[in-house]
């Protein structure tokens, strides 16, 4: 090799890892993350996992409501629902995924068991054991399914928000995620790509209760100023097959819980395609379909979403 061929070899060498190295190094410890005074945080096996307790203005009911969030949006995607919720007179109880939001980043092996063991043992810990209504968004729907088929004694109701599990072609960004060294390359030398697997479709909304562009990336990209973030959501798209989650929509099923799905019809994330298949897979689901509804409609579209969960929730 020539002297100036190996020149532009150490260039192209130093110019490829400098954005992961200098992204990596200006990573934050996750130890520093200030917990909200608003919140609290569960000692649980694999590390500590915020959670927040929301309390009705008057308390009707000792059922509880539990939220479950999606792959990469925290507990702040329950903003614009909240006082629906509350409406009913019950508490709610909403968390932060392991490697999410205000939550440790242990690292573990990311699959539908490891989210469902950890609400299990979070639940337990705080003393909740029955008449639930739990409510999933997105990656949350399958977790959801998949916890109340194991504990269906003590479920009240099911809500299933854009659940994933139905994908005909998984995002793009989601398939980089899956590849071994360029996924975790590319995600960590530009975070920026986080934009795209936000789950944000649209910039504006006209709901009074929707949280704004500006907002929402402010929330979402704070958790990403921290270690183990990016690759707690690597880790999930290597051990979590969010494309087919049929088999834990089949155990609703035939269990007979009382399940509603709430979906955008014009959800680029996880189509409203899968709807037909998900309708087979639960017979007697109630389905509500939002109109232009893209796959943030949890939070772009709350007033909508909020009505249609208080309303079942209520009947149940």
């Amino acid at each position: 090799m020539t002297l100036t061929a190996l020149t532009i070899f150490i260039t192209l060498i130093a110019l490829v890892s400098f954005p992961y190295i200098f992204n990596t190094l200006k990573l934050k410890n996750p130890n520093k993350i200030k917990i909200p005074s608003h919140g609290n945080q569960a000692s649980l096996n694999k590390g500590k996992i915020f959670y927040r307790w929301h309390e009705p203005k008057e308390l009707l009911t000792d059922e509880i409501i539990v939220l479950v969030h999606g792959f990469a949006t925290p507990s702040f995607v329950w903003n614009g629902i909240m006082e629906d919720l509350l409406s009913t007179g019950r508490r709610v109880l909403s968390y932060d995924h392991f490697g999410r939001g205000y939550s440790d980043r242990p690292k573990e092996k990311y699959s539908i068991n490891f989210y469902v063991d950890t609400l299990e043992e979070l639940l337990t810990l705080l003393k909740v054991s029955e008449d639930l209504h739990l409510i999933g968004y997105s990656m949350g729907g399958p977790i959801s399914a998949l916890f109340s088929h194991r504990n269906k004694q003590k479920i009240k109701t099911l809500n299933l928000i854009a659940p994933a599990g139905y994908i005909p072609e998984p995002h793009w960004a989601m398939k980089l995620f899956m590849m071994p060294i360029i996924g975790d390359y590319f995600f960590k030398a530009f975070p920026l790509i986080y934009k795209n697997i936000s789950a944000s479709e649209t910039e504006n909304s006209d709901d009074p209760k929707a949280i704004g562009k500006e907002e929402f990336e402010n929330y979402f990209l704070q958790q990403a100023l921290y270690r183990g973030f990016t690759d707690s959501l690597l880790s999930t798209a290597r051990n979590f097959n969010m494309t087919d989650s049929s088999e834990a929509f089949k155990k609703i099923g035939l269990d007979k819980i009382n399940t509603q799905v709430i979906w955008g019809t014009h959800d680029g994330v996880c189509p409203i395609s899968g709807l037909e298949k998900l309708k087979l897979d639960i017979p007697e689901i109630i389905s509500k379909e939002i109109k232009y509804g893209t796959h943030d409609i949890t939070y772009r579209q709350p007033t909508e979403v909020g009505k249609y969960l208080s309303d079942f929730i209520n009947k149940n």
